[in-house]
């Protein structure tokens, strides 16, 4: 948020969405002020941004209409993690069947994780070059041509390049589905939307594993589990087609002066974009110069430093569980079959669930609370104090955890640890990506861009040396040190509470 030269808010009257912001500050409570403003249904919340009489504007589209695009964002978000994860339980079968050992085999899945960190940043210049819909739709057709092609493989070198790519473009709308919320909903709905959206999100690395590991403890086929990938990448396209529509919506053009949308299929395709380049769009200079301004904020710095410390091991607890309950006895595991291994898949995904219920009611009272005691007026900083919260599930859990794998406690210990861990980094990511998006409106999607490389670049790592780390020095050492960097996260977070409000106007101006 930019400071604005402007008169104090009592003394506002008949102003524009951008006279809102001062000195760090959005006025979203009229608070018994005499101003004349469009308000929510409550007549006293004040949107933002203050929507034009133009029908196209995406903030005056329909409630259906945005939660249509809503389901269709959070199933693409999905569908990346999805597919990345659910081919974990396959590495055996396919370590069998092309005569390599099954570590090898997942450097495969560890190399998607990291293509999808770079495709999030990829992708985000383009949005801005050539529309948010165009994108959305060429790269998932796309991943799922390069899906079919992984399923296809007819041995490990085909599809260890198959699935490098896949993860290059399904990996698209993790990052664009920001930009979408915050082009179609107001500034005081955006918690509970990346909440909803996060929900799937954030449970899909986990879902997918779940029905892999159905599906080879009932089929023996690793081919099925691609099948399936292949099924919510189609899905996908499906919805595309039959919902999405382009939400990029210039508004420093008036209403009259707003060329013609024309068909959706154009909008879709990206023909329309192309057409209504010229003075709408950025241009590619421009695009690529503001997700570079974005990287010099020391705000965002900071809050990618403390979601980098947290998020990972969430990544790393999928793997070694993953190996752990499936390796015989003899060895050290836990000797689960398949099918048993997918229902201990039901703790993060239900975990997932009381984050969002819980975050979905809490987010909002620590704004309107914030927002009451400072007479109508919201400042970012109130989302950290969710992420404080966080810390209470996830540094216990990981520390339960790491107990229970060294002790070989019952797998009951370890799902406590395990939803305890998840339920922390739901509400922190929600926390994360919302604050981002309230200090930088005007770059959406590349504040989630780097946000989504620096959670996926963890887990990239984590993913090599997470198993080895624990079997060394012990699982009750190894996740004693995550549990300790989780705490440590903390001391950037809180240097961005004290000091974000400066540190938001530090970098490069984002134009």
């Amino acid at each position: 948020m930019e400071k604005s030269p402007l008169p104090q808010f009592e003394e506002m009257e008949n102003v524009k969405t951008n006279d809102l912001i001062r000195n760090g500050g959005i006025l979203l409570d009229i608070e018994g002020r005499d101003i004349s403003l469009k308000t929510a249904k409550d007549g006293h919340t004040i949107l933002v941004p203050q929507p034009s009489d133009n029908p196209e504007d995406p903030v005056n589209w329909s409630q259906t209409k945005k939660h249509l695009i809503l389901l269709t964002i959070a199933w693409g978000a999905l569908c990346a993690d999805f597919t990345s994860a659910a081919p974990i339980p396959c590495i055996f079968l396919q370590g069998a069947e092309w005569h390599i050992n099954p570590n090898r085999v997942n450097y495969a899945n560890n190399l998607n994780v990291l293509m999808m960190g770079i495709g999030g940043l990829l992708w985000i210049p383009m949005i801005s070059f050539w529309g948010r819909a165009p994108v959305l739709f060429w790269t998932c057709i796309c991943g799922t041509l390069l899906t079919i092609g992984a399923t296809l493989a007819p041995n490990f070198e085909v599809y260890y390049g198959m699935r490098a790519t896949m993860g290059l473009f399904l990996t698209a709308p993790q990052t664009i589905s920001i930009a979408y919320i915050k082009d179609i909903f107001f500034f005081h709905e955006h918690a509970r939307k990346i909440g909803l959206w996060a929900s799937l999100y954030i449970s899909s690395p986990y879902l997918g594993p779940l029905l892999g590991n159905f599906i080879v403890g009932g089929t023996g086929k690793w081919e099925d589990v691609l099948w399936m990938c292949v099924g919510v990448c189609c899905l996908q396209l499906v919805l595309i087609v039959l919902f999405l529509d382009e939400s990029y919506y210039n508004r420093t053009i008036p209403a009259e002066g707003q060329p013609p949308r024309g068909s959706r299929l154009m909008r879709i395709t990206g023909v329309w974009q192309i057409k209504n380049h010229t003075g709408y769009f950025y241009t590619l200079t421009g695009a690529l110069g503001r997700l570079a301004a974005t990287i010099t904020k020391p705000a965002l710095l900071l809050l990618l430093l403390g979601y980098f410390m947290t998020f990972m091991w969430s990544i790393g607890i999928n793997i070694t569980t993953s190996i752990l309950f499936a390796t015989p006895q003899a060895f050290g595991g836990y000797g689960f079959s398949p099918t048993s291994v997918g229902y201990l898949y039901f703790t993060p995904i239900v975990a997932v669930i009381i984050g969002e219920i819980f975050g979905h009611f809490f987010n909002d009272y620590l704004a309107h609370r914030y927002i009451h005691k400072h007479k109508g007026v919201f400042e970012p900083e109130v989302r950290l104090t969710m992420i404080y919260l966080s810390s209470i599930f996830m540094v216990p859990g990981l520390i339960l955890l790491g107990f229970a794998l060294a002790q070989h406690m019952h797998y009951g210990v370890i799902v406590v640890g395990w939803g305890s861990f998840t339920i922390g980094v739901m509400l922190a990511s929600v926390a994360v990506t919302t604050y981002a998006i309230d200090s930088y409106p005007n770059a959406p999607g590349e504040v989630s861009g780097f946000i989504n490389f620096m959670r996926v670049i963890g887990g990239f790592t984590v993913g090599y040396y997470q198993q080895p780390w624990g079997a060394k020095v012990g699982y009750d050492t190894s996740f004693g040190t995550q549990a300790a960097i989780c705490a440590l996260s903390l001391v950037p977070i809180a240097a961005l509470h004290r000091y974000g409000k400066l540190l938001r106007f530090k970098g490069k101006e984002i134009k």
